[in-house]
This record gives structure tokens, sequence and C-alpha cells, in this order.
């Protein structure tokens, strides 16, 4: 199951109620950890990654309370990251991706495309306001598209036989253009 929420409340209580017992969780995004200490007692192991400087201290205290939560300080939009992290958990039961609920989907999409088709999720809950929006207006006017897939919340021909077309997806992320930023 794939959840799309904006909201930042609604994307904690998502995640803490669909982590299950046992679980292994990778979480992207989790900021000061407020999320992960929500469902970290549940799981059997959790990777938290992060590229911000305000997670460290709080993910001392966590990883201190929480013996199977690993903090990686790095980019989620980096393949390194992810050989980082598959040096940890090779399969991940949830993937939480909340890179800052901002309005353009396309980074968002790409991280989570790129994650989910590695570590193959049974739950990926998406937390990004772009999306949200998009699928609220969205209107399928194709009849062959259907409601159930296969597969659950990931993108079955993406996997780990094709990693360099996620590494060259990842690799995109250079041609970025933060609009806010821009000339």
């Amino acid at each position: 199951m794939i959840s799309i929420v904006y909201e930042v409340s609604a994307y904690r209580r998502l995640l803490a109620d669909n982590v299950k017992t046992g679980d292994i969780v990778i979480e992207l995004g989790p900021h000061t950890g407020v999320s992960t200490a929500s469902y970290a007692k549940k799981a059997k192991f959790v990777v938290a990654v992060d590229i911000g400087k305000e997670s460290d201290g709080p993910f001392k205290k966590i990883t201190a309370e929480f013996p199977q939560v690993r903090y990686i300080n790095a980019d989620a939009r980096s393949f390194e990251t992810i050989k980082k992290v598959m040096k940890l958990a090779k399969k991940c039961d949830v993937l939480a991706v909340d890179l800052g609920g901002g309005r353009y989907p396309d980074t968002v999409f790409k991280v989570w495309g790129a994650w989910s088709g590695v570590f193959a999720p049974r739950d990926s809950i998406i937390r990004n306001r772009g999306l949200a929006e998009f699928l609220q207006r969205a209107q399928i006017k194709d009849k062959t598209i259907i409601r159930n897939f296969d597969d659950s919340g990931w993108l079955s021909e993406w996997g780990r036989a094709t990693p360099s077309k996620i590494r060259d997806q990842l690799a995109e992320f250079k041609f970025y253009v933060n609009v806010k930023e821009s000339p």
C-alpha cells in the first residue's frame, strides 16, 4: 500500500499505525525524530536517513533509547546512501519519505522510486503537498488503468536487477533546480 499525506501529524499517525511489531523501517527525512520515536518500540530495526544537522542531537538520544535504530546523516538522493543502507538492511517492510512536504513532487517521487525499487517495502508512506494535490485533482480517464496492482508499496520493474537504472535516476538530481533559489 502506498499512502500519501501532507499534514505532518497525519503523517506521524499513519506511520505509527502502519509499523507492525517486528517490522524493518527505512525512514527518509525523519528530521528531529518525532515520528521515529512514535513507532521505534514496535520495530525490529530502523534506519533513519537525514541530511540536516539538526537531526544529529535528537538521534543521539533516540539511538540510546532504542538500540534497534540506526541513524545516518546523509543525502537520500545519493546512490551512495542507498548502498550504505543496504549494508544494514536488505529489505524493509515500511518505507517512509518526508523530504519537506513541499509543492514540487519530482524529487520526492524519484527518491521514493529509487528506494522502493531497492528495498521493496510492503507499505510506503510519503509526505508531500505536491503529490497530494496532484492526486486530488487527477481523474483517471483510461479504463485500462486498474485499481489493484499485483505488487504492494514499490515499483516491481525497478528492483535490484537494474541498479544502474536507479543510479541513473538519482544522477538526475544534479540537474535539480530549486525554483525559490533561482536567479
